[in-house]
């Protein structure tokens, strides 16, 4: 296993940086370096736009911290929101610049067990116009400027950046899964804990009714602040023909989980990227897994 950064080529001849994939509560996460040594541990977050970091681990670092206006659902002002900047950030040789994190007090959260314990998240927003691979098998994320030229070591999914529902945030959405044979747009969220999650919409589509009416409930303590799942089966979950599982837990949502008003179908995490490689390009909006 490789414990600190090095240099590599891939596919295409394109120079990366690896750098261990860290468990933080069974979530990925990495170590990032900032301007003057500073070192966080923060999670990789697939599923936001929005890095974040921890208010107090920002007060400690001496960074400028302003005040970002935050509503809810009524117009009514919800105080506790900031908004800082990490200079020079860096994961193992590839430097992203400056990051902007959404700054908050998560250490509520973390003694919830709703929150993975880490100083923060990294958005996906932090890696544009690079290749971000997560080996699961070997626990190793790699970071490149993705090559124009170099093809996807399988079938590629196409990458687009829908909100999350009407109002919600731009996330990383890729065609090229299936469930039983038919074809699903998922979202592709690291944080999300389990295998695939098929939104209420979809679920016709699929022929997944007697599925989604299973009595069987799985909780799911990061997503949504900690919210109950329906438990089905799949026969198969592949990507392109690549199956990544068989007999497969199926997620169902519940009323308490946030659906994104029939945009895509469902979601992707952890437990089917489980002993695969997830390559996300960035520059050319490709998704594939080996």
């Amino acid at each position: 296993m490789i414990v600190a950064a090095a240099a590599m080529l891939l596919a295409g001849g394109a120079q990366a940086s690896e750098v261990e994939m860290l468990d933080c509560s069974g979530m990925p996460c990495v170590t990032v370096q900032a301007a003057g040594g500073t070192s966080l541990k923060l999670l990789i977050d697939t599923g936001n736009s929005n890095s974040v970091l921890d208010l107090s681990q920002a007060k400690s670092l001496g960074l400028a911290i302003d005040p970002v206006p935050v509503t809810d659902s009524s117009g009514k002002p919800i105080p506790g929101y900031f908004v800082s900047t990490l200079k020079d950030v860096r994961i193992g040789q590839d430097t992203l610049g400056d990051v902007k994190f959404l700054t908050v007090d998560i250490s509520k959260e973390m003694d919830k067990g709703t929150i993975p314990r880490a100083n923060g998240t990294i958005a996906y927003t932090a890696f544009k116009g690079r290749l971000l691979t997560l080996d699961y098998r070997r626990h190793i994320v790699g970071i490149s400027a993705a090559s124009p030229d170099a093809p996807c070591a399988t079938a590629c999914g196409r990458i687009t950046n829908p909100t999350f529902g009407r109002r919600g945030p731009p996330i990383v959405v890729t065609t090229g899964f299936r469930v039983n044979g038919k074809d699903v747009s998922v979202q592709v969220d690291t944080l999300y804990s389990g295998t695939m999650l098929i939104y209420p919409t979809a679920v016709s589509r699929l022929r997944l009714k007697a599925e989604a009416a299973s009595p069987r409930i799985d909780y799911f303590p990061f997503t949504d602040g900690g919210v109950d799942m329906v438990r089905g089966n799949a026969a198969e979950e592949s990507f392109g023909d690549r199956l990544l599982l068989a007999n497969a837990p199926l997620y169902f949502a519940t009323p308490k989980v946030h659906t994104p008003d029939g945009m895509f179908d469902g979601t992707v995490g952890a437990a089917l990227f489980a002993g695969h490689v997830v390559n996300l390009d960035f520059r050319r909006n490709r998704f594939w897994m080996e």
